[in-house]
């Protein structure tokens, strides 16, 4: 009743009694409050106090009580011999934590263990460690392990029968490649380091190693991360799947994943010989999968400072390779397809086989393309060994090449002919080096060298550059034609046949072509015209980068003999009462110019 008037009450006397009835109101709200305060704090007590107890409790629990248990665990399930340092009861994180750890390698490859850490770490569920003394590792965690790799002569690895289980005969209605049940939620690597030895007797390092992997378990498919540092130069992150495992050979456990590798040192590595004058950094980035044995990937290279023969240089700029390949786990070979090797728009298709059985890759590669744009060809010549002229460039033109590379990877026998048209050697006059007696003429050599057409079926190998045989059609000169070779160390050997342009020999008439404009030239023309038919010996030495010139001594009497015989054969039959000194004379005085020529070039 009360209530009803102060809701019909007037002016401040209603107002303060409802003031009144609203204080009332708010004080029991504020002992709900205070009671669930109360409550709270209570209840936090009481958590409170069971995890002081637990954590008692677990001090109080005798961890090295149950290490035959895991150890046991362990072992069966990996099928190794595991072996655990102290073990310590860690309350706040839940976890048992071992002075170190060794789990034992097969014994056909020797004593020593397949892995060893620093210490272990196992997370467990602990209420059924407290209430039932029963142990479920629920997470390992390995701190700075080294894993030992090794590969035998006959081709096995030691981690080929790891995660096989017990070594007691399975049930005869067991399969054979069927696991033990063995699971945990995380397991964890940090710091660690690999060290793998092949049958090749070849050793590489994987340092910094980290793992993390998730739900962990040989029976079936499992996410994981890994990341390393390689010896020698270079970093590697693999992120994938792997699983179920296979506990009759675990190299045919399926894996699918994406690798990343930087700045791989191949040198560093051990890829290649630091002794043979080849190397290269790369940048690999690649899908891989493995199932029934072999393992396909499809990706990309980035090739920096690449060098595949010693007598080359490295690339100045990087190349790129995409690639297809399948690798046959067990026998250590595979095959390449589809692949590519160039720069911008220049690829060079490539495919073949490879061995990866020795210390060094072997490879059997076939690369070929037609027509390829020079200009965007440029960084590929120097891995190869083409090393041109000081200054020079080649610009312009299409390349045709159809090569078979063999060999290991730093020691590469590259072979087959290669075609070069519509270009021109830039910075450099192959007219003004091999073509001084014109300069008697008044003829002045183009100041670039400029290709109609070039072949040569090469060989490149570590000792050096071989073309055999090798011709070109100059602009402006001629037609060359001979074989020879560069040495590792850049020295040329080269014995050419030029055969000069009509219209600057004048065809064999002493006053026909370019050379009928002076007294000099038209006699040089008849030598030259003459010898034209048969060419002209010129040896090339120096370097390929400083290349020289001359003409070939047991030539050149040859080239003078045959340019007088021509000019006769054009003019009047010689006089019957001439003396026979006059001939020797004519040959004498020809010789010596052209001996004056080459010696002036030898000057220069």
């Amino acid at each position: 009743m009360s209530i009803g008037r102060i809701d019909n009450g007037r002016g401040a006397g209603g107002a303060r009694r409802y003031r009144f009835v609203a204080l009332v109101s708010t004080n029991d709200d504020s002992r709900e409050v205070t009671a669930m305060k109360r409550l709270l704090i209570g209840l936090l007590g009481l958590v409170l106090l069971v995890l002081v107890v637990g954590a008692g409790a677990l001090l109080l629990v005798d961890a090295n009580h149950f290490r035959p248990q895991i150890q046991t665990t362990l072992g069966q399930a990996l099928g190794r011999e595991v072996t655990l340092g102290q073990l310590h009861v860690s309350p706040w994180s839940g976890s048992l934590d071992a002075d170190d750890i060794r789990i034992g390698d097969d014994p056909a490859f020797g004593d020593k263990p397949f892995v060893s850490a620093r210490s272990l770490q196992l997370g467990v569920r602990l209420w059924p460690l407290l209430l039932h003394r029963q142990l479920q590792i629920t997470s390992l965690t390995l701190d700075q392990p080294v894993v030992r790799l090794l590969q035998n002569r006959a081709g096995q690895w030691n981690f080929a029968n790891f995660g096989a289980g017990a070594a007691a005969a399975p049930a005869p209605d067991a399969s054979p490649t069927r696991p033990l049940a063995f699971s945990v939620d995380k397991l964890r690597i940090r710091d660690g380091r690999i060290d793998l030895q092949r049958a090749a007797g070849d050793t590489r390092s994987y340092r910094k190693m980290a793992l993390s992997a998730d739900n962990v378990g040989l029976g079936a498919a499992f996410p994981f991360s890994m990341s390393a540092d390689i010896a020698g130069g270079g970093s590697l992150q693999l992120d994938g799947k792997l699983g179920p495992w296979n506990a009759t050979n675990a190299l045919l456990t399926p894996l699918d994943a994406h690798l990343v590798m930087r700045k791989l040192d191949l040198v560093g590595a051990g890829l290649m010989s630091s002794s043979d004058g080849v190397g290269g950094v790369l940048d690999i980035d690649t899908r891989i999968s493995s199932a029934r044995g072999v393992l396909t990937s499809k990706g990309g290279i980035d090739a920096h400072k690449l060098k595949l023969v010693a007598s080359g240089s490295p690339s100045p700029q990087p190349l790129r390779i995409d690639y297809q390949a399948s690798y046959r786990l067990l026998a250590g070979t595979g095959s390449i397809d589809h692949g590519t090797l160039g720069s911008g728009g220049a690829k060079l298709a490539v495919d073949g086989s490879f061995d990866n059985r020795g210390k060094v890759i072997q490879l059997d590669l076939h690369m070929h393309g037609k027509q390829l744009p020079v200009d965007d060809l440029q960084p590929l010549l120097p891995v190869f060994g083409v090393v041109l002229p000081k200054d020079s460039r080649l610009s312009g033109g299409s390349l045709g090449v159809d090569l078979r590379a063999r060999g290991t990877l730093d020691a590469l026998v590259i072979s087959g002919p290669v075609t070069l048209d519509n270009s021109r050697l830039a910075g450099y006059s192959l007219g003004s080096k091999i073509g001084g007696v014109l300069s008697l003429a008044g003829i002045k050599a183009p100041k670039d060298t400029v290709i109609r057409h070039a072949a040569a079926t090469l060989k490149i190998a570590p000792s050096g550059i071989h073309a055999e045989p090798a011709s070109a059609d100059i602009v402006d000169l001629g037609s060359l034609a001979g074989k020879g070779g560069m040495a590792a160390d850049g020295k040329l050997d080269f014995s050419m046949l030029v055969k000069l342009d009509q219209a600057i020999a004048g065809g064999g008439q002493a006053a026909g072509g370019l050379l009928g404009n002076s007294k000099a030239g038209r006699l040089l023309g008849g030598v030259l015209g003459g010898a034209s038919d048969r060419g002209i010996g010129v040896h090339v030495g120096g370097t390929a980068s400083a290349p020289s010139f001359k003409l070939d001594p047991s030539a050149v009497a040859g080239l003078l003999g045959s340019g007088i015989g021509a000019a006769r054969d054009k003019g009047s039959a010689p006089d019957a009462g001439a003396k026979p000194a006059d001939k020797p004379g004519k040959q004498d005085a020809l010789n010596n110019l052209l001996r004056g020529v080459l010696d002036s070039r030898k000057k220069d």
